[in-house]
């Protein structure tokens, strides 16, 4: 069983927010009980994150959500997925204060994807930070996955053709 972690459910600035929740719970607790319910809502938001588990013997796959130590999600077949491929992949996000000061971050990352036959449908199983760490493990994944490690090229369909030729 392989079970990546991809990405946060909140942005940065609510993960923080969150901490702050926790703090003020924490610290509330020591006077009233039920302040213990912003430490709840500062653990949920802090520490939830979406990631993927693959079973290859079994040829399944799930997107899950992780929330309070559970894990979320229906498991569906890996059979439409015969490539395997890496992409260049942004995160970004804005935030804004009561006085509409804004605070923007993006950080690049290479993203391994299982591709189906026409590289239409995309699954991401894995991030990295530089493209060579994600070139070696989407080799070693092709491997394990028996799957084929390909350059991503899809297919335009006839309408999009038809598009273009206006």
């Amino acid at each position: 069983m392989l079970d990546f972690k991809l990405a946060k459910v909140f942005p940065k600035p609510t993960i923080y927010a969150g901490y702050v929740l926790i703090a003020i719970g924490l610290f509330s607790a020591l006077f009233q009980i039920f302040a213990l319910a912003f430490s709840l809502i500062g653990f949920f938001v802090s520490f939830s994150y979406n990631g993927i588990q693959l079973d290859p013997s079994q040829r399944l796959y799930r997107s899950y959500s992780h929330i309070f130590g559970f894990k979320f999600g229906s498991w569906k077949s890996l059979e439409k997925f015969c490539d395997l491929s890496i992409l260049r992949r942004e995160d970004a996000y804005k935030a804004y204060s009561y006085a509409m000061s804004s605070f923007e971050n993006s950080a690049v990352y290479f993203g391994v994807f299982l591709l189906n036959k026409n590289h239409r449908q995309k699954l991401e199983i894995q991030r990295h930070g530089d493209k060579d760490a994600a070139i070696t493990s989407a080799k070693k994944l092709a491997l394990e996955l028996q799957l084929e490690f390909v350059a991503y090229q899809p297919q335009i369909s006839q309408k999009s053709q038809h598009k273009r030729r206006r």
